[in-house]
């Protein structure tokens, strides 16, 4: 991907974001759009994008919250739902767009969620690389229900952790 490249589709999804934060339950046909036409072929391609920028964005903060814990045990889970809550208060429309949207995916997208949910599972500790995939994100996916359930202000209502 060239700069130029870069720069069109970093436009396309902040255009996406603007208008997503009007209209969250529509997502534009990106055909429909000359800021998006010549960088997304279809909705899922805009999914992938904006699925692509949550992990980025969570990927930073679970780094920055994991060297806080310096990676002990229950702190490490701590740390990944202080990540995770941290990510979702400073992006509220990309966290909206994609529980609304992301319900059953399919290709690159699934597959996408899916490292997401092995991402969350073994950084929190609740599972092993050693471990079946399927297992992992299963391990993921509980985790992130969790999470969705707990989006609350951490001062009120702190996540009891065990491990």
């Amino acid at each position: 991907m060239s700069w130029q490249q870069f720069h069109r589709r970093q436009a396309a999804i902040r255009f996406l974001l603007e208008r997503l934060a009007k209209t969250p339950e529509q997502l534009p046909d990106p055909r429909a759009h000359d800021e998006l036409s010549d960088v997304f072929d279809d909705r899922e391609q805009l999914l992938c994008a904006l699925q692509h920028k949550w992990t980025q964005q969570l990927t930073g903060r679970l780094d920055a919250r994991l060297g806080e814990c310096g990676g002990r045990g229950g702190d490490r889970l701590e740390a990944v739902r202080r990540a995770w809550q941290d990510t979702a208060t400073a992006n509220p429309v990309l966290r909206e767009v994609l529980d609304r949207h992301v319900t059953a995916p399919e290709g690159e997208l699934r597959r996408a969620v899916e490292r997401e949910r092995r991402l969350l599972a073994l950084t929190g500790g609740l599972a092993e690389h050693s471990e079946p995939e399927t297992e992992i994100s299963r391990s993921g996916a509980a985790l992130l229900r969790l999470l969705h359930s707990s989006e609350r202000p951490e001062a009120e209502f702190p996540l009891p952790v065990t491990v």
